[in-house]
């Protein structure tokens, strides 16, 4: 895998480098391919409750609890003085419970009532008439049988490229994402009718790390495809060690604050997010390095609805539809626990 998974990023490079004059010094100087620069880690882990940019989904939405994940990151440092490397992730995400949004549910009978109304009077039909009355219910009663919308949460998948500079107190990386499924594959497929679970998105992220134990950074993406708009995610983070010495770390403690933020993203049609805060979050891992393979890291996390997603709670069409005022699609509050394993080599 590392061998093909190189020539894959490099062969291109090198066939231009073979091709270029001694004179050349820009390609002539790149590093020949080395297996002792790939590097990588395997990740599998479960979160106790769904969640996606630091908004917790509601145990409605997903018709219950537990999320597990698995990521594969492969890394290859080009080994030249200045810090560029390259970063290839594939990342899942599930739910164990059920995908159905809400489980699918009917429409609820004050809704129903005013479709077989609306319905009846646009027969013409004179309201408090025999007929009137036996249209609207007929409607009615109909529309207590009928899904609100066939919707489905599909488990997510993404596709991560980029490239990172690094020098001694700071890093950019930038690259692409593409995501299968999750919440945003839901908006764009079930709001904005894309008739697919993807989204396409560019990012760039600039970090400084202007100490050892802190490192603080924000993340800006723009997404091109599926949905138009922009997701900012600026996060600050503290760590140091709890047992063991910085050069030989056995068990380390890791404290994030972040938050997400939209801008363009929604739209009032939606019936979804306002734009603006999405989430305030706060989490603790406290990484054990078992050997200088395998960690093995619990953690918990504190997490608050910004604005935005309070904004989608309080105009829920579900929760209108179905008149129904528990189907509120993300949790103002929410304490998520997490346990990860990750293999390094």
């Amino acid at each position: 895998m590392k061998r093909s998974l190189t020539l894959l990023c490099l062969s291109a490079l090198s066939a231009l480098a073979s091709a270029q004059t001694s004179t050349d010094h820009d390609f002539a100087a790149l590093p020949t391919v080395s297996a002792k620069r790939v590097s990588g880690s395997l990740t599998l882990g479960y979160d106790t409750l769904g969640n996606d940019r630091g908004v917790v989904l509601s145990h409605s939405v997903v018709e219950g609890d537990g999320s597990p994940f698995a990521s594969l990151k492969l890394n290859y440092d080009f080994g030249r003085k200045g810090g560029w490397s390259y970063d290839s992730i594939v990342y899942y995400r599930d739910v164990t419970s059920g995908h159905r949004l809400y489980g699918n549910p009917t429409y609820g009978p004050q809704t129903s009532a005013a479709l077989g109304f609306q319905y009846a009077l646009q027969q013409g039909l004179t309201p408090g008439t025999p007929q009137f009355n036996a249209v609207a219910d007929q409607v009615s009663e109909q529309s207590r049988k009928t899904r609100v919308k066939q919707a489905n949460c599909e488990p997510e998948i993404a596709f991560v490229n980029d490239l990172r500079y690094t020098q001694e107190k700071w890093n950019v990386s930038f690259g692409h994402t593409f995501i299968h499924g999750g919440i945003l594959g839901v908006m764009a497929k079930h709001f904005r009718h894309q008739g697919a679970s993807c989204v396409n998105e560019a990012f760039i992220r600039p970090e400084f790390t202007p100490y050892k134990w802190v490192s603080a950074g924000v993340t800006t993406r723009y997404s091109f495809s599926g949905i138009d708009g922009w997701w900012f995610e600026p996060d600050i983070t503290f760590k140091a060690p709890l047992i063991g010495t910085e050069d030989d770390v056995k068990v380390a403690a890791v404290l994030k604050l972040a938050m997400t933020a939209t801008a363009n993203y929604f739209n009032h049609t939606d019936a979804a997010n306002g734009n603006g805060s999405q989430a305030y979050y706060t989490k603790l891992y406290l990484p054990w390095m078992v050997n200088d393979q395998l960690t093995i890291t619990p953690g918990i996390g504190l997490h608050w609805a910004g604005r935005g997603a309070v904004r989608c709670n309080e105009k829920s069409s579900y929760a209108r539809a179905c008149n129904n005022n528990d189907f509120k699609p993300f949790r103002n509050f929410a304490v998520v626990g997490t346990i990860m394993c990750s293999y390094s080599f």
